[in-house]
């Protein structure tokens, strides 16, 4: 019973194996760094499990893979929401499971009160040795960039809805609609707390994102880049950096407004700042 983790909206059983397999179709275990964005949405959660358990048995079935390194978004946002960064207690906004692993033994996180992200495994300098940009230079995001072996795996969600490292594609290519703004704060890390200011690459204000990033996913789809399983009610993707980083450069020469809703215009740049919820104008 306890290897069964949801039951489908037939009726069906979504099991560990199923869940260990559907990882294994995608080749989320052929990698060095595997950065997992992840949800619930694979049907009802097996009542016979406590929410531990349920999370505890993923995990396992993610570690299971064997993959070095397993980083996890444990986003926050806390200075753009006005609010201290705690590294060892303010919750994740990414979900529970990347909650569930940012508090396991061994885990590690970055000191970055905007865009955090839990690291279990070797290449710990990819959340110790970050820059004060959370999309830009020397960011976890920019470290993976110039690592080889890296993929990103979206269990139970989409690429088109949160794939984080698309922004700092958007640094690289120094799209015209976003801008660096500075947000400062409180940080409490290694038993003190200070003042610091960290930079986020935020759209500018009335710039707003259309379905682009469906599109691209659509494309890596079809190019044969991105995999696809199914898992219960939900799907798993998987697509490595090298193959993914190309095609969304190959789209922003091609139009520079491909991932926003109306052209822009330099000239009307306006950088009046409203906290637009938890993502702030990502």
């Amino acid at each position: 019973m306890k290897n069964q983790l949801f039951k489908t909206s037939s009726g069906r059983p979504a099991t560990v194996d199923d869940l260990t397999a559907a990882l294994r179709e995608v080749g989320a275990h052929d990698c060095e760094i595997l950065f997992m964005h992840a949800g619930l949405s694979f049907g009802m959660p097996n009542t016979a499990l406590s929410r531990k358990e349920l999370l505890g048995s993923m995990y396992e079935a993610i570690s299971s893979l064997g993959v070095r390194t397993l980083c996890v978004p444990t986003f926050t946002f806390s200075f753009g929401n006005g609010e201290a960064y705690d590294v060892g207690a303010t919750a994740s906004r990414m979900g529970v499971l990347s909650e569930f692993i940012r508090k396991q033994p061994g885990a590690i996180r970055s000191v970055d009160p905007m865009m955090s992200v839990a690291l279990i495994g070797e290449n710990r300098e990819l959340v110790t040795e970050i820059g004060h940009e959370s999309c830009g230079r020397d960011c976890t995001f920019h470290k993976l960039s110039q690592r080889d072996g890296v993929k990103f795996l979206f269990l139970g969600v989409r690429a088109g809805d949160c794939f984080t490292y698309m922004h700092h594609l958007e640094w690289q290519a120094k799209v015209p609609y976003r801008y660096d703004r500075a947000f400062s704060g409180s940080i409490r890390a290694g038993g003190r707390e200070y003042e610091d200011t960290y930079k986020l690459f935020v759209r500018y204000n009335g710039v707003r994102p259309n379905d682009g990033s469906y599109k691209y996913e659509d494309l890596m789809m079809e190019r044969g880049v991105m995999k696809s399983a199914s898992f219960g009610d939900g799907l798993l993707e998987c697509v490595s950096e090298k193959d993914a980083a190309p095609i969304y450069r190959d789209l922003l020469l091609k139009d520079p407004n491909f991932f926003i809703t109306q052209p822009f215009d330099p000239a009307k740049a306006d950088d009046t700042f409203e906290v637009q919820g938890v993502m702030v104008a990502m």
